[in-house]
């Protein structure tokens, strides 16, 4: 398992973490966002949100 911090102004690694999972960053009601595709769809990445990466690769977010 590993896994990364989104802090809003880590896009760039956190789409080296992530690949082709995430999209590109979006400002809504004064926060930085992401989503992030999973098996259950796309999920929105929070500021402050970790994405983790299991063995299976597959992504969720804590």
């Amino acid at each position: 398992m590993e896994k990364i911090q989104y802090t809003g102004t880590n896009y760039a690694q956190i789409k080296e973490f992530a690949g082709d999972k995430v999209l590109a960053p979006y400002f809504c009601m004064g926060f930085n966002m992401l989503s992030l595709q999973t098996k259950d769809g796309f999920v929105t990445v929070n500021e402050g949100d970790y994405i983790i990466k299991g063995d299976d690769g597959e992504f969720c977010i804590e």
